[in-house]
């Protein structure tokens, strides 16, 4: 699969989502658990972890695009962290996980 492309900004100038991406990616994290929500956000966190397989299922189930708008979420709200190494981990946890949905 490809790099997760994130499509452009869906952010106001406040640096708040805006009303179309807040409504989205709550559908998003809908598909999630609170468990898994709070461990694919703290993959985030630059210590290389990864979610357990069973979130990085769930998070693939929930399609690129929605890991993409929590990218996007993310990166508005940690305004301090360089927006490319977010995506850049973005990238990692994408790929970790739809390789740990691909095994048998």
């Amino acid at each position: 699969m490809g790099a997760p492309g994130l499509a452009g900004r869906s952010v106001a100038p406040s640096g708040e989502p805006t009303p179309k991406l807040s409504k989205y990616i709550a559908g998003c994290a809908a598909k999630l658990t609170g468990k898994c929500g709070a461990e694919i956000f703290h993959s985030f966190s630059g210590n290389n972890n990864n979610p357990s397989d069973s979130c990085c299922q769930k998070l693939v189930t929930t399609g690129i695009d929605c890991h993409n708008a929590f990218t996007e979420f993310l990166e508005s709200k940690e305004p301090q962290e360089n927006p490319s190494k977010i995506s850049l981990r973005s990238l990692d946890i994408w790929n970790h996980c739809v390789a740990v949905a691909a095994k048998p």
